[in-house]
């Protein structure tokens, strides 16, 4: 009994001796000037490697945090750009404002992600996506390898997560970490939709804002360029955070889809076109492009082309997703894609209204198969993505 008391006490012991240890250390963090205004949602990107769970050398990472966390980075930001919604926070802004230092797991991950929430906020990002590899012991005395995707609101600091286990396969193959970490963004970007559309909103807001006042300013004489406000270099006190224990990964599952039919001859190929939208609205307009794909996908009655392909057609024909194709150009991108059939629209806004149409169109005959429209006012943001599902269906010839 004794021995197990004085086990219990040199636990405790160790334990606060770590707690203090831990609230004396701390991350000081360089102020930056801000960026260039963009409607883009900018992404700070945060490669972790978890504590490796045997300590005592009965097993190692195969790569060393640093090469994982150059090959996720390069990856992610390649794919993240490829979708037109995200800015990716640049390294050197990352290096600068972490002057150096590399913040470990415990210290980035505790307190609800509270470190990784203060530097996105001094990136001036308005997301943190923390890409982390695990390891932990599995029934059989090997280990299990998880890969985890965890996107981060850095004003509200929800939580967003998708995660999946992965073997030596998925681990040695470029193109298998590629397609994974695709099929996890688009877990985590379907959760994630409501507050992504609404960040974008505030955001196209302040800058329709801005560009209002610029416009209406009055002219003085001498005319002198106009001065850019940089936010002062103050660098913040170093910051205390209490040690907490971290939660146990939660193992997500990729969203449910409907099941394809085994015959998909006779499906039609669909391509859908980012909706077209005034410049500061172009984000707002890709988030609702995607979601209505995810909800044309869902109705089991197209095969759907990848935007990656038609971005490449569309480069090869000399074009842009600028809102500046028309729809006969639409209709031979589509055609080079081996289309059927094609899904154009446009995003508008009137004083306080949005207006959302779409419809589709047959590339042979040029006809109209299908039409949709939506409008909402401004407060009304929250609901709008879910008017989506039936928007897809009266696009589609449902109802």
């Amino acid at each position: 009994m004794k021995n197990l008391f004085l086990r219990v006490f040199i636990y405790i012991l160790t334990m606060v001796s770590l707690l203090l240890l831990n609230s004396c250390a701390g991350v000081q963090l360089k102020a930056i000037p801000s960026p260039p205004p963009t409607a883009k949602l900018r992404v700070y990107v945060q490669p972790i490697s978890a504590p490796f769970p045997f300590p005592t050398g009965a097993g190692s990472w195969n790569s060393s945090h640093n090469e994982f966390a150059t090959r996720q980075i390069g990856r992610t930001e390649r794919f993240l750009k490829q979708t037109g919604i995200y800015e990716v926070v640049p390294e050197q802004d990352v290096k600068e404002v972490l002057r150096g230092q590399n913040p470990s797991y415990l210290e980035m991950s505790k307190n609800n992600w509270a470190l990784s929430r203060e530097i996105g906020k001094v990136l001036y990002a308005e997301y943190v996506l923390v890409i982390e590899r695990r390891m932990e012991p599995d029934k059989r005395g090997g280990v299990d390898f998880n890969f985890t995707i965890n996107l981060i609101n850095t004003s509200s600091g929800k939580l967003y997560e998708a995660s999946t286990r992965l073997d030596t396969f998925d681990r040695a193959s470029n193109e298998k970490m590629i397609e994974i970490i695709k099929k996890l963004y688009r877990t985590v970007f379907l959760k994630a939709k409501n507050d992504m559309f609404e960040t974008a909103i505030r955001k196209s807001e302040n800058m329709y804002t801005q560009s209002v006042e610029i416009a209406t300013a009055p002219e003085t004489k001498p005319k002198v360029p106009p001065q850019v406000p940089v936010k002062p270099v103050i660098s913040p006190e170093p910051k205390l955070i209490t040690a907490a224990p971290k939660p146990e990964p939660k193992i997500t599952a990729p969203a449910p889809v409907k099941p394809r039919h085994e015959d998909i001859s006779g499906m039609d190929r669909l391509v859908i076109y980012d909706l077209e939208a005034p410049e500061q609205y172009r984000t707002v307009a890709l988030i609702v492009t995607e979601v209505l794909r995810e909800e044309l996908f869902l109705l089991n009655r197209f095969i759907l082309i990848n935007r990656e392909n038609l971005l490449d057609v569309l480069r090869e024909m000399a074009l842009q997703q600028s809102g500046l194709i028309d729809e006969k150009q639409a209709v031979k991108a589509g055609k080079g894609l081996a289309a059927n059939q094609i899904v154009t629209g446009s995003l508008g806004i009137l004083g306080k209204t949005y207006l959302l149409n779409a419809k589709r169109i047959d590339v042979e005959t040029f006809a109209t198969l299908g039409l949709a429209s939506t409008r909402f006012v401004k407060g009304q943001e929250e609901d709008v993505l879910g008017r989506l599902p039936g928007l897809a269906k009266s696009l589609a010839g449902m109802q």
